[in-house]
Parts: structure tokens; C-alpha cells; sequence
């Protein structure tokens, strides 16, 4: 039984965070395997997909829980993906520059940790913020693997990154059951809350 237009539209963006699922231990094998070209290759897209998949299910209105989710574990794991990775292919970013990662790796961890005793699953808040600190962490990456390694912005993104995981402890003790799709953040919450009273 063939899908129709409509329902090919709707599933779209769920597909694309497949991809993004199914891409992550590809790369991780290509960076085991010192695949370097290969995994920049594979790269580039499994991140524009991160970006794609979220507009595309608000612009056809086909935004769901599942959809929330996919895209939250698709996110973790390519990102897990990227940092083991950066030791396989760039071992002199870890030695050198070990404790910006390792304190967000911790940090992100917790909050992570957090959202599932909290919500029972992973936190989709996809705020603006923390969607920065992604952008930025990916533009790390796309240059790292394709260019070469520049300090500022491993350091940048670990900046965003660490200010999105506050957000996120914020938004973490605001609201009392899952939320996605919090796109303004802290803001938008308290402004909320504000209203109601």
C-alpha cells in the first residue's frame, strides 16, 4: 500500500532524523578507521539534516511528540558521535584543549541525566539558545574536519553551549512536565507565568 503526498509530507522530517540516527555510528566507524575525507563527507550533511528536520515539520505542520524526540536523540548522539570522533581524527584537540570539553561533556551529561528522571525521556526544548550553541558546535566541526583545527571556536561553542545547559537547568525546575518546542527559551516561560497570575 502506497503512501500518499500528505502523508510522504508528514513523515519527511521524521525520516530526515533517521537519517541523522542511522549517520552517527557510520561516522563513528569512519573515524575508528581513519576514513578522514569519507567522514567529512558524511558530516556535512548529517548536520544540515539537524537544521532541516525541525523547520521542515513546523513549515509542513507536522510537528509531534515523536517527531520532538527523534530529533533530541538524533542531536545527542551525533553530537556524542562528533566528540569521539575529534579523539580518533584530532587527538591534539584533546590533549591541548581537554578541559573546555570535558566540562561541557559533564555538564550536558547532568542535564541530560536530569531530563530523563525528571520527564522520563530527554528534554526537547530546542530553544534558541541551546540551537546557537549547536550551530556553533557544528561550524567547529565542519571547519575541524575540513579545514583545520581553530581554537576560538572549539572555545565559542563551548561558551553557548554552557550557557544553554543553564537555560536548560532553568527550564529543567519551571516545568513540571515535558515540554517541547520551548523555542523562546526561559523567556518565554516566565513570561507565561507571568500572564497567569
Amino acid at each position: 500500500m502506497s503512501l500518499s503526498r500528505a502523508a510522504w509530507k508528514s513523515r519527511l522530517p521524521n525520516i530526515i532524523s533517521v537519517f541523522r540516527l542511522i549517520a552517527a555510528p557510520v561516522l563513528l566507524v569512519m573515524a575508528v578507521k581513519q576514513m578522514h575525507d569519507a567522514f567529512a563527507w558524511l558530516l556535512v550533511p548529517a548536520l544540515f539534516s539537524d537544521a532541516v528536520d525541525g523547520w521542515l515539520a513546523r513549515k509542513l505542520h507536522c510537528v509531534s511528540p515523536l517527531g520532538a524526540q527523534l530529533d533530541s536523540l538524533a542531536d545527542i548522539l551525533l553530537m556524542a558521535v562528533i566528540l569521539l570522533s575529534i579523539w580518533f581524527l584530532h587527538p591534539a584537540v584533546y590533549q591541548q584543549h581537554w578541559p573546555i570539553i570535558a566540562i561541557v561533556v559533564v555538564v550536558w551529561s547532568v542535564a541530560h541525566l536530569l531530563a530523563l528522571f525528571r520527564y522520563g525521556r530527554f528534554a526537547s526544548f530546542h530553544t534558541r539558545l541551546l540551537q546557537a550553541g549547536i550551530v556553533m558546535f557544528a561550524s567547529f566541526a565542519i571547519v575541524l574536519f575540513t579545514f583545520g583545527f581553530i581554537p576560538w571556536m572549539l572555545y565559542l561553542a563551548g561558551i553557548l553551549s554552557l550557557i544553554g545547559a543553564i537555560e536548560h537547568f532553568a527550564l529543567l525546575a519551571l516545568l513540571p512536565e515535558w515540554t517541547p518546542d520551548v523555542r523562546g527559551g526561559l523567556l518565554e516561560v516566565l513570561r507565561k507565568r507571568y500572564r497567569s497570575k
